[in-house]
């Protein structure tokens, strides 16, 4: 709910305290990712999440992380286009 009222820092350390009790929940883990890429261009976060984005069972929670993702500070052209290229690839397999 954070981060679609655009409060991504709110929403990394809610995501990070679910993580505290649910350390390998492929969802968290993957929102984590996008909302730190969002809040602070990190190319790693990015990263993590074009390693996590697959394995999501939602492909309408996957595009909506993917956009809030690609939409963080700076973060390099070729890894968004491969998250973007993730994306397109599961709306047409979803």
């Amino acid at each position: 709910m954070r981060a679609e009222q655009g409060d991504f820092a709110a929403a990394v350390r809610l995501t990070d305290q679910a993580l505290k009790l649910e350390p390998a929940e492929l969802t968290l883990r993957a929102a984590g990712a996008a909302y730190r890429a969002r809040l602070t261009g990190s190319p790693a976060a990015l990263g993590e999440l074009l390693e996590l984005a697959p394995s999501l069972p939602n492909g309408s929670y996957r595009g909506l992380l993917i956009d809030h993702a690609c939409a963080g500070p700076a973060l390099p052209a070729e890894l968004v286009a491969a998250a973007r290229r993730i994306q397109n690839s599961r709306v047409q397999n979803s």
